[in-house]
Protein backbone atom coordinates (compact mmCIF):
# COMPACT_ATOMS: atom_id res chain seq x y z
CA UNK A 1 0.00 0.00 0.00
CA UNK A 2 1.32 3.13 -1.03
CA UNK A 3 1.87 5.69 1.41
CA UNK A 4 4.00 6.86 4.94
CA UNK A 5 2.25 4.58 7.92
CA UNK A 6 3.80 5.08 11.17
CA UNK A 7 2.26 3.36 13.89
CA UNK A 8 2.50 2.75 17.60
CA UNK A 9 5.98 4.65 17.22
CA UNK A 10 8.45 5.29 20.93
CA UNK A 11 11.61 6.66 20.86
CA UNK A 12 13.30 6.65 24.26
CA UNK A 13 17.33 8.62 24.44
CA UNK A 14 19.65 8.59 27.70
CA UNK A 15 20.37 11.86 29.66
CA UNK A 16 23.60 12.20 30.58
CA UNK A 17 23.41 10.41 33.83
CA UNK A 18 22.29 7.08 31.93
CA UNK A 19 18.60 7.40 32.83
CA UNK A 20 16.15 7.38 29.92
CA UNK A 21 13.20 9.69 29.11
CA UNK A 22 10.18 9.28 26.28
CA UNK A 23 11.04 11.56 22.94
CA UNK A 24 8.25 10.43 20.94
CA UNK A 25 5.22 7.39 22.44
CA UNK A 26 2.65 5.97 20.39
CA UNK A 27 2.69 7.83 17.36
CA UNK A 28 0.30 6.84 14.74
CA UNK A 29 0.31 8.71 11.64
CA UNK A 30 -0.42 8.55 8.01
CA UNK A 31 0.36 10.61 4.80
CA UNK A 32 -1.07 9.26 1.52
CA UNK A 33 0.33 10.55 -2.01
CA UNK A 34 0.12 13.82 -2.60
CA UNK A 35 -1.16 14.77 1.06
CA UNK A 36 0.59 17.66 3.17
CA UNK A 37 0.56 16.77 6.25
CA UNK A 38 2.14 18.94 9.27
CA UNK A 39 3.15 18.55 12.20
CA UNK A 40 3.50 21.44 14.75
CA UNK A 41 4.35 22.25 18.34
CA UNK A 42 6.23 23.89 20.86
CA UNK A 43 10.43 22.85 20.71
CA UNK A 44 10.89 19.66 22.10
CA UNK A 45 8.23 17.59 21.62
CA UNK A 46 10.13 15.25 19.20
CA UNK A 47 9.06 16.84 15.89
CA UNK A 48 12.50 16.88 14.37
CA UNK A 49 12.96 13.11 16.09
CA UNK A 50 10.35 11.83 14.17
CA UNK A 51 11.27 13.46 10.80
CA UNK A 52 14.68 11.67 11.03
CA UNK A 53 13.34 8.12 11.93
CA UNK A 54 10.80 8.43 8.90
CA UNK A 55 14.16 9.62 6.80
CA UNK A 56 15.98 6.80 8.22
CA UNK A 57 18.72 8.39 9.81
CA UNK A 58 17.64 7.42 13.37
CA UNK A 59 15.66 3.72 14.36
CA UNK A 60 12.68 3.34 16.87
CA UNK A 61 12.80 1.66 19.84
CA UNK A 62 9.31 0.23 18.41
CA UNK A 63 6.64 0.36 16.34
CA UNK A 64 6.56 0.72 12.28
CA UNK A 65 7.97 2.51 9.91
CA UNK A 66 6.70 2.00 6.17
CA UNK A 67 6.92 3.90 3.18
CA UNK A 68 5.06 2.18 0.19
CA UNK A 69 5.11 -1.16 1.79
CA UNK A 70 8.85 -1.53 2.79
CA UNK A 71 9.84 -1.26 6.63
CA UNK A 72 12.09 2.17 6.56
CA UNK A 73 13.94 0.56 9.87
CA UNK A 74 14.80 -2.54 7.95
CA UNK A 75 16.31 -1.11 4.91
CA UNK A 76 19.57 -2.55 3.78
CA UNK A 77 22.90 -0.50 2.72
CA UNK A 78 22.52 -1.50 -0.70
CA UNK A 79 18.83 -0.20 -1.14
CA UNK A 80 19.28 3.63 0.75
CA UNK A 81 19.84 5.18 -3.14
CA UNK A 82 16.25 3.90 -4.56
CA UNK A 83 15.19 5.13 -1.05
CA UNK A 84 16.29 8.97 -0.90
CA UNK A 85 15.23 9.01 -5.21
CA UNK A 86 11.73 8.41 -3.60
CA UNK A 87 11.86 10.29 0.02
CA UNK A 88 14.43 13.97 -0.11
CA UNK A 89 14.49 16.08 2.97
CA UNK A 90 14.90 20.05 3.99
CA UNK A 91 16.29 21.09 7.35
CA UNK A 92 16.58 24.34 8.63
CA UNK A 93 20.35 24.46 8.47
CA UNK A 94 20.87 24.32 5.03
CA UNK A 95 25.25 23.50 5.04
CA UNK A 96 24.27 19.78 5.18
CA UNK A 97 23.15 19.49 1.44
CA UNK A 98 24.31 23.08 0.05
CA UNK A 99 27.95 23.30 -1.39
CA UNK A 100 28.71 27.25 -0.39
CA UNK A 101 31.64 26.91 -3.27
CA UNK A 102 29.74 25.87 -6.14
CA UNK A 103 27.14 27.59 -8.25
CA UNK A 104 23.22 27.52 -7.33
CA UNK A 105 23.35 25.69 -10.79
CA UNK A 106 26.09 23.49 -9.77
CA UNK A 107 23.72 22.58 -6.65
CA UNK A 108 20.95 21.42 -7.93
CA UNK A 109 22.93 19.47 -10.53
CA UNK A 110 24.89 17.46 -8.15
CA UNK A 111 21.59 16.14 -6.97
CA UNK A 112 20.69 15.48 -10.47
CA UNK A 113 23.86 13.19 -11.03
CA UNK A 114 23.68 11.24 -7.45
CA UNK A 115 20.10 10.48 -7.66
CA UNK A 116 18.27 10.34 -11.61
CA UNK A 117 19.86 9.12 -14.97
CA UNK A 118 19.23 12.12 -16.69
CA UNK A 119 21.73 13.22 -19.65
CA UNK A 120 23.46 16.43 -19.09
CA UNK A 121 21.31 18.48 -21.56
CA UNK A 122 18.08 17.23 -20.18
CA UNK A 123 19.70 17.80 -16.20
CA UNK A 124 19.69 21.06 -17.80
CA UNK A 125 16.13 21.30 -19.33
CA UNK A 126 14.59 20.47 -15.98
CA UNK A 127 16.64 22.91 -13.87
CA UNK A 128 15.57 25.29 -16.56
CA UNK A 129 11.54 24.13 -15.68
CA UNK A 130 12.08 24.03 -11.62
CA UNK A 131 13.27 27.74 -12.34
CA UNK A 132 10.37 29.11 -14.34
CA UNK A 133 7.79 26.87 -11.97
CA UNK A 134 9.21 28.79 -8.46
CA UNK A 135 9.55 32.10 -10.29
CA UNK A 136 13.23 32.65 -9.42
CA UNK A 137 15.43 34.48 -11.63
CA UNK A 138 17.47 32.45 -13.85
CA UNK A 139 20.71 34.98 -13.44
CA UNK A 140 20.84 33.26 -9.87
CA UNK A 141 22.29 30.03 -11.71
CA UNK A 142 25.35 31.25 -11.87
CA UNK A 143 26.27 32.85 -8.18
CA UNK A 144 28.25 30.76 -5.69
CA UNK A 145 25.56 29.69 -3.10
CA UNK A 146 27.64 31.50 -0.61
CA UNK A 147 26.56 34.90 -1.88
CA UNK A 148 22.98 34.27 -1.18
CA UNK A 149 20.59 35.67 1.50
CA UNK A 150 19.46 32.98 4.21
CA UNK A 151 16.44 32.75 2.59
CA UNK A 152 17.38 32.13 -0.97
CA UNK A 153 19.81 29.12 0.65
CA UNK A 154 16.40 27.67 2.10
CA UNK A 155 14.52 28.16 -1.67
CA UNK A 156 17.39 26.49 -2.92
CA UNK A 157 17.48 23.59 -0.43
CA UNK A 158 14.08 22.76 -1.55
CA UNK A 159 14.73 23.52 -5.63
CA UNK A 160 17.08 20.62 -4.82
CA UNK A 161 15.46 18.22 -3.01
CA UNK A 162 12.69 18.92 -5.59
CA UNK A 163 15.07 17.95 -8.94
CA UNK A 164 14.45 14.76 -8.47
CA UNK A 165 11.14 14.53 -8.76
CA UNK A 166 10.63 12.88 -4.96
CA UNK A 167 7.59 11.04 -4.35
CA UNK A 168 7.36 11.99 -0.70
CA UNK A 169 9.04 15.22 0.54
CA UNK A 170 10.20 16.00 4.82
CA UNK A 171 10.61 19.32 5.49
CA UNK A 172 12.03 19.99 9.16
CA UNK A 173 11.97 24.08 10.22
CA UNK A 174 12.13 25.54 6.82
CA UNK A 175 10.75 28.24 7.43
CA UNK A 176 12.38 28.98 10.95
CA UNK A 177 14.62 31.82 11.39
CA UNK A 178 13.42 33.70 7.77
CA UNK A 179 11.63 36.84 7.43
CA UNK A 180 8.00 36.98 6.65
CA UNK A 181 8.78 37.84 2.90
CA UNK A 182 11.11 34.99 2.85
CA UNK A 183 8.19 32.54 4.84
CA UNK A 184 5.94 33.35 2.04
CA UNK A 185 8.49 32.92 -0.71
CA UNK A 186 9.31 29.28 0.30
CA UNK A 187 5.52 28.63 0.61
CA UNK A 188 4.71 30.02 -2.45
CA UNK A 189 7.59 27.71 -3.84
CA UNK A 190 5.88 24.45 -2.30
CA UNK A 191 2.70 25.48 -3.25
CA UNK A 192 3.51 25.88 -7.02
CA UNK A 193 5.53 23.09 -6.99
CA UNK A 194 2.85 20.71 -4.82
CA UNK A 195 0.11 21.53 -7.74
CA UNK A 196 2.05 20.93 -10.30
CA UNK A 197 3.60 17.04 -8.81
CA UNK A 198 1.28 16.19 -5.90
CA UNK A 199 4.03 14.87 -4.07
CA UNK A 200 3.24 13.77 -0.49
CA UNK A 201 5.08 16.04 2.52
CA UNK A 202 5.55 16.04 6.14
CA UNK A 203 6.57 19.64 6.78
CA UNK A 204 7.53 20.02 11.01
CA UNK A 205 7.18 23.70 11.99
CA UNK A 206 6.72 25.91 14.38
CA UNK A 207 4.75 28.41 12.70
CA UNK A 208 1.05 27.35 12.71
CA UNK A 209 -0.42 30.29 10.02
CA UNK A 210 1.92 28.49 7.62
CA UNK A 211 1.04 24.53 8.29
CA UNK A 212 -2.76 25.57 8.16
CA UNK A 213 -1.85 27.15 4.95
CA UNK A 214 -0.68 24.89 2.92
CA UNK A 215 -2.08 21.62 4.96
CA UNK A 216 -4.37 19.04 4.12
CA UNK A 217 -4.24 18.23 7.67
CA UNK A 218 -2.32 19.65 11.04
CA UNK A 219 -1.18 17.59 13.95
CA UNK A 220 0.01 19.47 17.48
CA UNK A 221 2.54 17.21 19.67
CA UNK A 222 2.86 18.08 22.99
CA UNK A 223 5.53 16.22 25.05
CA UNK A 224 6.28 13.87 22.32
CA UNK A 225 2.77 12.64 21.56
CA UNK A 226 0.05 13.53 19.09
CA UNK A 227 -2.40 16.03 21.35
CA UNK A 228 -4.54 16.58 19.22
CA UNK A 229 -5.57 17.34 14.70
CA UNK A 230 -7.12 19.93 12.52
CA UNK A 231 -7.43 20.42 9.06
CA UNK A 232 -6.66 23.17 6.44
CA UNK A 233 -8.80 26.37 7.55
Amino acid sequence: MDGIRIERLNKNYSDHKGAMFSVLSDINLKISPGQLVSVTGESGTGKSTLARIVLGIEKPDSGKVVLDGRSVPELKPSEYRQFRSKIQAVFQDTGGTLNPKLSVYHNVEEALVNLTGLSKSERKKRIFELMSLVGMDKKLLKVPTKQLSGGEQRRLSLLRALSVHPKYLVLDEVLGGLDLISQNSVLGLLEAYHKEYRFGCLLITHHKAGAYRISDKVLVMKNGRIAREGVAQ
